[in-house]
């Protein structure tokens, strides 16, 4: 079993195309070759960490797809979905997003991603769709209730979409986003995941 991570889908956005500059024509197209990145990368027996914002505006038709897409999947709810802790009601809809397809709906985590040299050890990573510190195409950093607490752990997250694939919390501290357009619209191992980390410092 392999562990894989990604995020900000958007499934059924159409505007996400332009605000990111995404390489398809329209909704259909994107969501169909989301999907198809996913199940070319992710196996029957996989497990996947989505880090929010996983479909908008046609949420059931979104929703829909996961029953199409291989691995036990696991959600970390983001602003834009509707079990999000953002959302006023968002815990009202935790049961909809468990009957779609997602094993889990937190809205954080904590994991160890594994070794990638013999004898290096694994490492600790926190869980969450927001960054210690950035926005998506905003100089202001939104949910500020809703971010981790900065102490010193490697963050995996996602939310900033194109904005950078790493960068470092005013207090130095790594933190690695996963959204799929960083990505090739794919989701990233654990195994690649940590290659990524150990590059960075």
């Amino acid at each position: 079993m392999t562990t894989f991570f990604t995020s900000d889908h958007h499934f059924g956005h159409a505007n996400i195309i332009k605000y990111c500059d995404r390489p398809f024509e329209d909704v259909a197209e994107m969501d169909e070759a989301m999907i198809d990145r996913w199940n070319s990368t992710v196996g029957p027996g996989d497990e996947v960490w989505v880090l929010g914002d996983y479909a908008m505006k046609d949420r059931a038709q979104g929703l829909g797809y996961l029953s199409r897409m291989n691995g036990t999947k696991y959600l970390i709810s983001g602003n834009h979905d509707l079990c999000s802790p953002v959302e006023r009601d968002g815990h009202l809809n935790v049961r909809r997003y468990l009957d779609a397809g997602f094993d889990a709906v937190v809205s954080q985590a904590q994991t160890t991603l594994p070794e990638v040299t013999p004898g290096e050890g694994g490492l600790p990573v926190l869980l969450n769709h927001f960054p210690y510190a950035g926005d998506s195409h905003s100089e202001e950093d939104r949910h500020a209730q809703f971010r981790l607490r900065d102490l010193g752990q490697t963050l995996i997250c996602g939310h900033v979409h194109d904005d950078w694939t790493v960068s470092r919390s005013p207090g130095g501290t790594l933190q690695v986003n996963v959204g799929v357009d960083m990505w090739d619209f794919q989701p990233i191992s654990a195994e690649d995941l940590h290659r990524f980390i150990r590059e960075q410092e």
